[in-house]
């Protein structure tokens, strides 16, 4: 699509390929986000970013959004009520900006809302398309801050004990023994939506 773009920010992998699987279904560019430029947001409708989660945040994600901050405001701005939560299909935006997210527990209800809520808290940002997305995870790749990140979310996890949720004793098992939940057809509701075959979600 000539007027699409998927911009990614990925540090094991799993992010890249999800943008360059959706950019080969929708026949557009795929470009990392260090190689964006301004233009490349302003001169397409469809805008689909993506970016592995780490410790809550979507990689990537206040870069992808300073790269044209004024008029992301005044796009999400003109398509929605600022002052509503997130409703499906309720507006039509002017741009099609949707994100998604990869990692190894996002099918847990209570994970997603708190992605949402840590990275779409801005006001101008309630409205924001988000699809969730299962990564995988190579614990012999893990370095630095990230294994210090992982080894706090296992005494936490360990913590809970009688409490520990199956979402968490899930998690627990992932980390430890490492997981690949990827799977291409995951993307076929943002090809949808961009294609516009579904409304928004």
């Amino acid at each position: 699509m000539q007027d699409t773009i998927v911009i990614y920010k990925s540090k094991y992998g799993a992010a890249e390929q999800y943008a360059r699987w959706i950019a080969e279904e929708l026949q557009c560019p795929v470009l990392e986000l260090d190689q964006v430029k301004k233009s490349d947001i302003l001169e397409n409708r469809n805008i689909i970013f993506g970016g592995g989660v780490h410790a809550g945040g979507i990689e990537g994600i206040d870069k992808f959004l300073k790269l044209t901050k004024k008029q992301f405001k005044n796009w999400f701005y003109a398509a929605h009520d600022s002052n509503a939560d997130f409703q499906l299909g309720l507006y039509k935006p002017t741009k099609n900006i949707v994100f998604f997210a990869v990692g190894i527990s996002l099918r847990d209800q209570q994970a997603r809302e708190d992605l949402r809520y840590v990275n779409f808290d801005k006001k101008w940002l309630r409205q924001a398309e988000c699809y969730f997305l299962d990564g995988r995870y190579e614990p012999e790749k893990v370095k630095g801050g990230d294994k210090t990140v992982i080894s706090l979310t296992l005494k936490m996890i360990d913590s809970m004990g009688s409490q520990m949720t199956e979402s968490q004793r899930l998690l627990k098992e992932r980390i430890k023994n490492g997981c690949d939940l990827m799977d291409r057809s995951q993307i076929k509701p943002i090809v949808d939506r961009i294609r516009g075959d579904q409304p928004q979600e």
